[in-house]
């Protein structure tokens, strides 16, 4: 076990809850009263605001808009309008066999449609602005505070449908996404294989398979692969039916490429996106193939197995909870007081849910929504990348916990800022430790490091250009079969791994558990992230007085447009150039770990 001796004296933690405290949190149970009197109150207050607004003119004097606006916030940041649906979700994701909240969540659904339909004309009249008229608004001195707001609408309106369309979409946007995704997932979840002579779920296989040695590695990732080859056919009519339907709804707005609709969700540019893929595609695969290829040479193989991708080159450093939690509470603090006090908070009021278990969902994530405590998901386990996961996740809700000082339009953050900083301080905890490990054990660190990063940058992209030949091969041939979706998936695989990694055609069926591929080109963002977050992380140690311009970036949430937040801490991302830049980092590494290659061959 790794030893960390704490840089500073760290507050008294109380009692740690390492699951989620959803009855003190939200709800004592399905049955609370509260629970009615929530979706009553978000009725009312809905139903009132639609009585108000709906069939007036709001948008032709700015003082109206104005009133119109602070109302349309207010109802936004009702935290009892999104309680009862988050409690229920938060249920699924501890146990996918919770049927009571899964009914409970189709009711509640089938509750808040309408009103969610009826009040999509608010933002339908704010689209059919007059393009003389939004100049107009965007310069009231009486709209200041909603400005971004309204370019936001304005920029959405072009690929706006009218009321009864949208009405649809919404509608079916249930039964079209969500049931799908969750069949899926609940699947996997209930899934279990034999090893070692007892029932593992699936969700824990995958985590634990980088915890085993590496001659074990292949057993066990294959009986995963089984299990994923099983329900394949399963995802490729998942896969068909929400890429269908994504296409159909594309071509009713007028969207030209299958991740036009990802650049103005996430508040980006098609060439800023285009810019990061084609910088890793290029230089970055180039970096990764040349990396498994020292690896490979340091192991003495010629390939090795897909499973063995992310072995270490010596016995990985084992890192329990509480040691994890040591070390990112001392990292925390040393960077800011406020996001250690943040972190405490967050494991004594059980808002960390720690460890796998049978029917939870696989991975990890970070959950912050207005008026509701920031929550985080693990799947655990006492190994360095769980570490990594723990800050990463952290610095998500650090993130969110940070941008609740702004009003309900503005506390979110872009997918692509929230992903800059996850990284960020996943980068700092890894300079912690690596400064107290031992000259062998650096060298383990940097290599995994490497790994890491590959993952986070390379992999990623190799997934976006999967999901966008998925979605180009569904719009041109009408669907694609569970084979073809293996195939696509092994050619991608092999895009970044290189001839020193053996990739398998069952390999392919690795696909299914992605879950990131259902998530609209998402991926994109994790090399997007992490590749700023390099240049952040440089920049605070060489100057540590940068934190001030990074808890600025944390504070401007969802105030403005990631370029210009971005821009705000002297970061241009609308450059080509400042990815190709930011690999540099990486291939420095990867040079590094080639020297110790080349010295351990001598």
């Amino acid at each position: 076990m790794f030893k960390y001796k704490a840089t500073r004296d760290l507050p008294k933690l109380g009692k740690i809850k390492t699951e989620w405290d959803l009855k003190n949190l939200y709800y004592k149970s399905e049955k609370d009263p509260q629970i009615e009197a929530d979706i009553k109150a978000t009725e009312t207050a809905y139903r009132a605001f639609i009585n108000k607004w709906k069939g007036k003119d709001f948008t032709s004097d700015p003082k109206m808009l104005e009133k119109a606006l602070a109302e349309k916030e207010t109802l936004s940041g009702m935290a009892a309008s999104t309680r009862p649906a988050r409690y229920f979700s938060f249920r699924m994701v501890l146990n996918s066999n919770d049927n009571n909240a899964n009914k409970q969540l189709a009711l509640i659904h089938r509750r808040f449609q309408k009103l969610q339909s009826e009040i999509l004309f608010f933002d339908l009249t704010l689209g059919s602005v007059p393009r003389s008229l939004q100049t107009k608004l965007l310069k009231a001195p009486e709209l200041v505070h909603f400005r971004y707001y309204l370019e936001r609408a304005f920029i959405k309106a072009a690929h706006q449908l009218n009321e009864d369309q949208e009405r649809i979409i919404n509608l079916k946007s249930r039964q079209s996404y969500d049931m799908w995704t969750n069949m899926t997932d609940k699947i996997i979840g209930n899934r279990e294989i034999e090893w070692e002579g007892k029932k593992l779920p699936i969700n824990e296989a995958v985590n634990t398979i980088d915890t085993l040695p590496s001659k074990q590695k292949p057993k066990l990732w294959k009986l995963i692969l089984e299990q994923m080859e099983q329900i394949a056919e399963v995802a490729e009519h998942e896969f068909n039916a929400i890429v269908t339907d994504v296409r159909t709804e594309d071509e009713l707005r007028g969207y030209k490429k299958p991740y036009s609709a990802t650049a103005i969700r996430y508040e980006d540019t098609e060439k800023s996106i285009e810019s990061v893929v084609e910088a890793v595609s290029k230089k970055g695969f180039a970096l990764s193939k040349k990396f498994y290829k020292l690896k490979a040479m340091y192991h003495g193989v010629d390939a090795l197995d897909y499973s063995q991708k992310y072995d270490s080159i010596s016995k990985e450093i084992e890192i329990d909870f509480p040691q994890a939690v040591e070390i990112c509470r001392d990292v925390f603090y040393s960077v800011k007081t406020e996001y250690g006090e943040i972190f405490d908070r967050m494991l004594v009021n059980g808002q960390i849910d720690v460890f796998p278990k049978k029917g939870k969902r696989g991975g990890a994530f970070m959950s912050s929504e207005v008026g509701h405590p920031t929550h985080v998901m693990l799947n655990h386990v006492s190994n360095f990348k769980s570490l990594e996961t723990l800050a990463h996740e952290m610095g998500h809700a650090i993130h969110g916990e940070r941008a609740k000082q702004l009003s309900p339009f503005y506390e979110g953050f872009t997918i692509v800022t929230a992903e800059s900083i996850s990284t960020l301080f996943e980068n700092l905890v890894f300079d912690a430790v690596y400064k107290q490990a031992t000259e062998a054990q650096q060298a383990v660190l940097l290599h995994d490091l490497i790994a890491r990063d590959v993952a986070t940058i390379q992999r990623q992209i190799a997934f976006f250009n999967l999901e966008l030949e998925i979605h180009n091969a569904i719009s041109e041939q009408g669907s694609v079969s569970k084979e073809e979706l293996c195939k696509m998936t092994v050619k991608h695989l092999k895009s970044y791994l290189g001839p020193a990694v053996r990739v398998s055609e069952k390999d392919g069926y690795s696909f299914v558990y992605v879950s990131h591929l259902r998530y609209g080109f998402y991926v994109y963002t994790y090399a997007f992230g992490l590749l700023m977050s390099t240049i952040m992380a440089a920049k605070y140690k060489a100057d540590n007085s940068y934190i001030n311009q990074i808890d600025q970036f944390l504070t401007l949430g969802a105030s403005d447009n990631q370029a210009n937040i971005f821009k705000a801490i002297g970061i241009n991302t609308t450059k080509a150039d400042t990815f190709t830049e930011a690999l540099k980092a990486q291939e420095a590494d990867i040079k590094t770990f080639e020297k110790l290659v080349k010295s351990r061959m001598k």
